[in-house]
């Protein structure tokens, strides 16, 4: 009766063996996968530290090379790999060309294959790094010194050069440098590292772009500051010549329109009609250059000297205006409606003649009906806005900007006299103030010129 139950308990033995060794060997493939992929987990978090690591640097690098620095030697201490070098394309955009970038763990080790390298540059398809260039992507190679397409390897020979891998700098899919790793012993292709390598070589494109538009914009900033330093020189110039030759005309002129006057006053109804007709337009003709040239003095008077800001009361300035232009508003039966106008940092003279203008164009540029001219200001974000509107004739939206050029008149000299220099002046004095000019449309038909002028210490009034 004992041997049943002896056999019962030897089957359970049995079956608790086998049990044992199935979960053991469960247990141990679970440990191996656990242990793989914790294994491939720190691999990647190393990988991901890397290219933080080469983005912080890249970011925080002065330059290029000081990028391409950062990056070699995170890569090599990385991978364990000692040596490390940068090639770059060449401007015509077919020649590799050493840089002078190394990662060298033994650089007395590595002291001839680093100077055949140096020596060297590679086109399409040559060489380790012309393979890349070819390709457009990473590349592996277990033992370099057994490849034939590999022009280095007399040097490689005594320099502890074996396998190598190496990855192209890109910007978008153009290849722009190829970043080349040794190794002393043969080793095969490791997939990841390959990987992680292409991720470097965008990295470093962002940074290759980066610096092209840094250098680009500075030499473009350098070109402006040239081209603006010569124009300064030729505006200064032309101002100095307008100045003079204004200045030397005024004279001749003058006496030719002295002995024209003479002419007429003592000819006049002696000659036949067309004789009268003639000095006539030779009158006329001098009295319009007279104008002109008194103008553009006048526009190269203002600016030729510095602005010496002083606080100006633009009540008073504006009720001196109005008392030089007495005799136009009178015969024009003009209405002014002023407003209580503000103290600003400015020259009163070059004011004066700004309110000036303006009101002399707002009484000249009228229609059938007597003008009425309108003048004040108010606070606007720290900085003054004037206005001064009539209900004129208007200024056509095509116009408006042109009218403030030198000379430029929209009507003939028999419409309205003027020589097209007055709305030019009130730019310049408008911007050597430090403010800006421009015209609309008058609600009802006419001009509202709108100009903005700094205040003095904010809500100064007077």
């Amino acid at each position: 009766m004992n041997e049943p139950l002896a056999r019962d308990t030897d089957d359970d033995v049995d079956a608790l063996r086998a049990r044992w060794a199935r979960e053991r060997k469960a247990r141990l493939a679970a440990e191996a996968i656990a242990e793989k992929a914790t294994r491939e987990l720190y691999d990647r978090k190393g990988d991901l530290e890397l290219l933080e690591a080469v983005a912080n640097a890249s970011n925080a690098a002065k330059d290029l090379r000081s990028a391409l620095k950062v990056t070699v030697d995170a890569v090599c201490n990385r991978s364990g790999w000692p040596v490390g070098h940068v090639f770059l394309l060449s401007r015509d955009g077919e020649t590799l060309v050493p840089t002078g970038v190394w990662h060298l763990d033994d650089p007395e080790l590595f002291a001839g294959f680093k100077r055949m390298t140096e020596a060297s540059t590679f086109t399409n398809g040559v060489g380790i790094p012309g393979k890349v260039l070819a390709s457009g992507a990473p590349i592996w190679i277990e033992d370099a010194k057994a490849d034939p397409n590999f022009p280095r390897g007399q040097a490689a020979e005594g320099g502890g050069v074996n396998a190598a891998f190496a990855f192209p700098i890109l910007i978008e899919d153009s290849v722009v440098g190829v970043v080349e790793f040794f190794s002393p012993v043969v080793a095969e292709p490791d997939d990841r590292l390959l990987e992680m390598a292409a991720q470097v070589g965008l990295q470093l494109g962002r940074v290759m772009e980066r610096d092209r538009h840094t250098r680009e914009i500075a030499r473009r900033a350098e070109e402006l500051s040239r081209y603006s330093t010569e124009l300064e020189h030729a505006n200064d110039e032309l101002k100095e010549f307008a100045y003079v030759a204004s200045h030397d005309l005024t004279e001749p002129l003058r006496t030719i329109a002295g002995f024209v006057q003479l002419l007429k006053q003592r000819y006049e109804g002696q000659l036949d009609d067309s004789a009268d007709e003639y000095i006539g337009f030779v009158v006329d003709g001098t009295e319009r250059m007279q104008a002109l040239i008194e103008g553009l003095l006048s526009y190269s008077r203002t600016g030729r000297s510095e602005l010496v800001a002083t606080p100006v009361d633009l009540n008073d300035t504006l009720n001196r205006a109005i008392g030089a232009l007495a005799a136009a508003i009178a015969e024009s039966k003009a209405e002014l409606e002023m407003g209580e106008l503000p103290i600003v940092a400015g020259d009163a003279t070059q004011l004066g003649r700004l309110f000036e203008n303006l009101i002399s164009n707002a009484v000249k540029f009228r229609g059938d009906r007597p003008p009425v001219v309108k003048i004040g200001a108010e606070l606007k974000g720290g900085v003054w806005l004037f206005f001064v509107s009539d209900n004129g004739i208007g200024i056509d939206e095509r116009h408006r900007e042109r009218i403030f050029n030198v000379f430029e008149r929209l009507h003939g000299a028999g419409e309205y006299q003027g020589t097209g220099i007055g709305l030019s002046i009130c730019k310049k004095v408008v911007e050597r103030h430090g403010g800006r000019i421009w015209v609309e449309e008058t609600p009802g038909g006419g001009s509202t010129f709108k100009f903005i002028l700094p205040g003095l210490g904010g809500d100064a009034t007077s």
